[in-house]
């Protein structure tokens, strides 16, 4: 590409910004497509000082080539996360959980199950059935027991994968009647433990218990699982 063949591009491409035929962003990822080209480097080379006029930061060089790759790698990025935000994102309601655009809740109650995959990905769907809920679970072990003022809520759950592709662990959390949230508590003589982490391959399943160690004086408010916790959408189990 000659000096006046990337000139003409670049004059292109601000009469079409000021003419309203592009946006902003699509003005600077073509004019960084077009600095950031094998040819726009030949030119540079070839131009010598001349290429300034092409350029503004174009005594550079090479330098400039890279910059400009990397804005135009750093406009695409924006330009991505901007569509995924328009597609996926529901603004919650403050103060309050469970709320955005993705999140699945039903009864917190014994038969209740509920589908839920990391930001809608249905390749890696997985399924929850909670089978039984003890509030006040008993070790049979005399040496674990909860703390005084506290009992353990306990809820045996059957975790399924029917989705295409292989999922891990979930990751579980409680908020009592008193809006104290607790994380799972690992309890081994009150039922067989739902293992902490695990692979499941598609249409497998594991089954175990979940137990949460709460004070005395509050009930189970909702049991969420999160197959992600870096991602969106969860599964609230709602207590009536």
């Amino acid at each position: 590409m000659a000096k006046s063949q990337l000139e003409q591009q670049l004059r292109e491409l601000d009469q079409l910004k000021r003419r309203g035929v592009i946006t902003e962003e699509e003005y600077e990822v073509r004019r960084a497509a077009v600095l950031a080209s094998p040819e726009a480097a030949v030119a540079v080379k070839e131009g010598g000082s001349a290429a300034k006029g092409i350029f503004k930061w174009g005594f550079f060089g090479c330098l400039g080539i890279i910059g400009a790759v990397v804005m135009f790698v750093v406009v695409i990025v924006v330009l991505l996360a901007a569509a995924g935000s328009d597609d996926d994102d529901t603004p919650g309601v403050p103060g309050a959980v469970g709320t955005n655009k993705g999140d699945v809740h039903v009864a917190l109650e014994v038969g209740a199950s509920g589908e839920i995959a990391p930001e809608g990905n249905r390749e890696k769907r997985v399924k929850i059935t909670i089978l039984q809920v003890v509030d006040g679970a008993k070790a049979s072990n005399q040496f674990e027991q909860p703390p005084e003022g506290k009992k353990w809520w306990g809820a045996e759950v059957v975790v399924e994968n029917v989705g295409t592709k292989e999922v891990t662990s979930v990751d579980w959390k409680l908020r009592d009647s008193a809006d104290g949230e607790h994380d799972r508590s690992l309890v081994y003589s009150a039922g067989d433990s739902l293992k902490p982490l695990f692979d499941l391959t598609p249409g497998g399943k594991t089954q175990g218990w979940i137990f949460f160690e709460i004070p005395q004086t509050t009930t189970a408010k909702w049991l969420r699982a999160d197959p992600n916790m870096f991602l969106k959408n969860d599964l609230y189990f709602d207590a009536k």
